[in-house]
């Protein structure tokens, strides 16, 4: 019986020995190869443009400077971790993503540390942002943050000695700071809160620079901005007449009286 078409066809590749498969598979990786490289080193690749987005303080300009993405060259090239890590160093950033936009366009995303408090060091203001990072000094001409630093609270008496790395405020006071104001803000303006923390188990608050409030150490800090709550309600319209608040004992406040 004669063999089918599809009988022949399988009988002559059955005789085709290992190398013509090599070679054709081979031949088939260097052309895909060929038109890849062709295709990748096309002009539309080269970079163009770099966009920084998400900024409000930073200079665009310098974000860009200090990337260093060289126009011109083939996008797929750049090593976006090397250019990430290029701003490890920005204090004022707290968030970064490098991102390839084809064709041509190299996109910064960047999430910026916002200011929270001024923090007096040693003498020195600075401010810092929520997580106590400090992110610039109030002193500087050249800071970023044109900012009215009246709308921010203050927080004095922080021992430069603890700053961790000299550049953040240590957990014990950022912890302390952050519920303290997260639930003073429900109640008070703010703006109006000074907090002196240069005695750990001394802590003092002060309210529109008028209401002493003695917190003591930063222990049962949520009971006791709920006592503070209740009794400055208690004592509105008499804070001149007050010479402080205590609260170091949250179920028996005093409040003494000039």
């Amino acid at each position: 019986m004669p063999l089918t078409d599809k009988e022949r066809t399988k009988a002559r590749n059955a005789r085709r020995p290992v190398s013509w498969y090599l070679t054709w598979t081979a031949l088939t990786v260097v052309v895909i190869s060929i038109l890849s490289g062709f295709i990748l080193s096309l002009p539309v690749w080269q970079i163009s443009s770099v966009k920084v987005t998400g900024i409000n303080y930073l200079p665009e300009a310098k974000m860009i400077s200090t990337a260093k993405i060289p126009r011109g060259e083939n996008i797929f090239l750049v090593d976006l971790d090397e250019v990430k890590a290029r701003f490890s160093n920005v204090v004022q950033i707290k968030e970064i993503k490098i991102k390839r936009k084809l064709p041509s366009t190299i996109v910064i995303e960047i999430k910026e540390r916002a200011p929270y408090a001024v923090v007096v060091i040693g003498g020195a203001t600075f401010l810092v942002d929520e997580d106590g990072y400090i992110i610039a000094s109030k002193s500087l001409s050249s800071s970023i943050y044109k900012l009215d630093i009246s709308k921010y609270p203050v927080i004095r008496g922080v021992n430069k000695k603890n700053l961790e790395k000299g550049m953040r405020l240590d957990e014990k006071d950022r912890t302390f700071v952050r519920a303290a104001l997260e639930m003073l803000s429900k109640f008070i303006d703010i703006s109006a809160i000074q907090i002196e923390v240069g005695n750990r188990e001394d802590i003092v608050i002060y309210i529109e620079d008028i209401l002493k409030v003695k917190i003591g150490g930063p222990g049962d800090i949520e009971r006791k901005i709920r006592t503070v709550k209740a009794m400055i309600d208690s004592v509105k319209g008499k804070w001149t007449k007050i010479s402080y608040i205590d609260v170091r004992v949250p179920d028996d406040p005093v409040i003494k009286f000039r």
